[in-house]
Protein backbone atom coordinates (compact mmCIF):
# COMPACT_ATOMS: atom_id res chain seq x y z
CA UNK A 1 0.00 0.00 0.00
CA UNK A 2 1.40 3.26 -1.12
CA UNK A 3 2.46 5.51 1.96
CA UNK A 4 -0.13 9.22 2.76
CA UNK A 5 2.77 11.15 1.23
CA UNK A 6 3.19 9.09 -1.90
CA UNK A 7 -0.67 9.41 -2.31
CA UNK A 8 -0.60 13.40 -2.10
CA UNK A 9 2.43 13.65 -4.29
CA UNK A 10 0.43 11.72 -7.02
CA UNK A 11 -2.32 13.68 -6.48
CA UNK A 12 -0.31 16.64 -6.72
CA UNK A 13 1.24 15.14 -10.01
CA UNK A 14 -2.07 14.83 -11.42
CA UNK A 15 -3.35 18.32 -10.38
CA UNK A 16 -0.15 19.53 -12.24
CA UNK A 17 -0.01 17.53 -15.04
CA UNK A 18 -3.75 18.33 -15.69
CA UNK A 19 -2.81 22.64 -15.60
CA UNK A 20 0.12 21.71 -17.54
CA UNK A 21 -1.72 20.26 -20.21
CA UNK A 22 -4.40 23.05 -20.23
CA UNK A 23 -1.31 25.70 -20.27
CA UNK A 24 -0.01 24.13 -23.26
CA UNK A 25 -3.84 24.27 -24.98
CA UNK A 26 -4.22 27.85 -24.10
CA UNK A 27 -0.35 28.50 -25.77
CA UNK A 28 -1.25 26.49 -28.81
CA UNK A 29 -4.28 28.60 -28.93
CA UNK A 30 -2.76 32.02 -28.35
CA UNK A 31 0.15 30.83 -30.70
CA UNK A 32 -2.48 30.55 -33.61
CA UNK A 33 -4.66 33.88 -32.78
CA UNK A 34 -0.80 36.04 -33.09
CA UNK A 35 -0.83 33.82 -36.66
CA UNK A 36 -4.22 35.15 -37.88
CA UNK A 37 -3.87 38.98 -36.45
CA UNK A 38 0.06 38.69 -38.29
CA UNK A 39 -1.39 37.39 -41.05
CA UNK A 40 -4.81 39.84 -41.08
CA UNK A 41 -1.77 42.73 -40.82
CA UNK A 42 -0.14 41.64 -43.94
CA UNK A 43 -3.15 41.42 -46.02
CA UNK A 44 -3.88 45.46 -44.87
CA UNK A 45 -0.12 46.41 -45.58
CA UNK A 46 -0.43 45.18 -49.10
CA UNK A 47 -3.94 46.92 -49.52
CA UNK A 48 -1.93 49.81 -48.69
CA UNK A 49 0.52 49.46 -51.48
CA UNK A 50 -1.73 48.36 -53.55
CA UNK A 51 -3.87 51.01 -53.16
CA UNK A 52 -0.82 53.36 -52.92
CA UNK A 53 0.46 51.94 -56.51
CA UNK A 54 -2.94 52.96 -57.96
CA UNK A 55 -3.05 56.10 -57.06
CA UNK A 56 0.28 57.01 -58.45
CA UNK A 57 0.01 55.13 -61.88
CA UNK A 58 -3.14 52.95 -61.68
CA UNK A 59 -5.47 54.74 -64.15
CA UNK A 60 -5.55 52.94 -67.78
CA UNK A 61 -3.96 50.29 -66.84
CA UNK A 62 -5.12 46.39 -67.10
CA UNK A 63 -5.62 44.16 -64.18
CA UNK A 64 -6.57 40.78 -63.34
CA UNK A 65 -9.83 41.14 -61.25
CA UNK A 66 -10.16 37.67 -59.38
CA UNK A 67 -13.83 36.54 -59.53
CA UNK A 68 -13.98 33.26 -57.60
CA UNK A 69 -12.66 30.17 -57.35
CA UNK A 70 -8.99 31.38 -58.72
CA UNK A 71 -10.61 32.90 -61.47
CA UNK A 72 -10.09 36.13 -63.27
CA UNK A 73 -11.09 38.52 -65.94
CA UNK A 74 -8.81 41.32 -67.15
CA UNK A 75 -10.12 44.90 -66.53
CA UNK A 76 -8.97 48.69 -66.96
CA UNK A 77 -8.56 51.21 -64.49
CA UNK A 78 -10.92 54.39 -65.64
CA UNK A 79 -10.49 56.44 -62.35
CA UNK A 80 -8.39 55.76 -58.77
CA UNK A 81 -10.30 58.60 -57.07
CA UNK A 82 -12.25 56.02 -54.68
CA UNK A 83 -12.21 53.00 -52.85
CA UNK A 84 -15.23 50.85 -51.76
CA UNK A 85 -14.07 49.48 -48.41
CA UNK A 86 -16.12 46.85 -46.28
CA UNK A 87 -16.33 47.89 -42.80
CA UNK A 88 -17.94 44.85 -41.20
CA UNK A 89 -21.14 42.74 -40.91
CA UNK A 90 -21.52 43.18 -45.09
CA UNK A 91 -21.66 46.82 -45.14
CA UNK A 92 -19.42 48.67 -47.19
CA UNK A 93 -18.23 52.32 -47.77
CA UNK A 94 -16.88 54.36 -50.28
CA UNK A 95 -13.76 56.59 -49.24
CA UNK A 96 -11.31 58.37 -50.96
CA UNK A 97 -8.05 56.83 -51.40
CA UNK A 98 -6.24 58.95 -48.92
CA UNK A 99 -9.24 58.29 -46.06
CA UNK A 100 -9.26 54.21 -47.05
CA UNK A 101 -5.77 54.29 -46.08
CA UNK A 102 -6.32 56.21 -43.07
CA UNK A 103 -9.16 53.92 -42.32
CA UNK A 104 -6.29 51.00 -43.21
CA UNK A 105 -3.78 51.96 -41.10
CA UNK A 106 -6.07 52.18 -37.89
CA UNK A 107 -7.05 48.96 -38.38
CA UNK A 108 -3.18 47.93 -38.44
CA UNK A 109 -3.14 49.82 -35.17
CA UNK A 110 -5.72 48.03 -33.26
CA UNK A 111 -4.74 44.81 -34.67
CA UNK A 112 -0.72 45.38 -33.06
CA UNK A 113 -2.24 46.68 -30.07
CA UNK A 114 -4.40 42.72 -30.07
CA UNK A 115 -0.98 41.32 -30.97
CA UNK A 116 1.08 42.54 -28.30
CA UNK A 117 -1.68 41.94 -25.63
CA UNK A 118 -1.87 38.28 -27.38
CA UNK A 119 2.05 37.88 -26.83
CA UNK A 120 2.38 39.01 -23.65
CA UNK A 121 -0.61 36.78 -22.54
CA UNK A 122 1.62 33.84 -24.38
CA UNK A 123 4.85 34.80 -22.35
CA UNK A 124 2.49 34.95 -18.85
CA UNK A 125 1.13 30.77 -20.20
CA UNK A 126 5.19 29.99 -21.52
CA UNK A 127 6.50 31.06 -17.54
CA UNK A 128 3.77 29.21 -16.18
CA UNK A 129 4.44 26.32 -18.06
CA UNK A 130 8.37 26.62 -17.23
CA UNK A 131 7.30 26.99 -13.75
CA UNK A 132 5.15 23.49 -13.36
CA UNK A 133 7.26 21.46 -15.70
CA UNK A 134 10.23 20.84 -13.37
CA UNK A 135 7.58 20.38 -10.51
CA UNK A 136 5.93 17.88 -12.77
CA UNK A 137 9.11 15.79 -13.63
CA UNK A 138 10.68 15.72 -9.79
CA UNK A 139 6.92 14.56 -8.44
CA UNK A 140 6.68 12.03 -11.61
CA UNK A 141 10.10 10.52 -10.87
CA UNK A 142 9.02 10.37 -6.97
CA UNK A 143 6.08 8.54 -7.77
CA UNK A 144 6.87 5.86 -10.26
CA UNK A 145 6.06 2.52 -9.75
CA UNK A 146 8.79 0.35 -8.31
CA UNK A 147 10.77 3.10 -6.72
CA UNK A 148 10.71 2.96 -2.54
CA UNK A 149 12.06 5.67 -0.92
Amino acid sequence: MPAPTQLKNHERLKKLQDELRSLIAQADYLRSQVDVVNDTIQDLVTTIEVLEYLKKSGEGKTVLVPIGAGNFIRAKIEKVDSVIMGVGGRLSVEAGIDDARKMLEERINALEGLRLDLLRKLEEVNRRINEILPQVEALAKETAPGESK
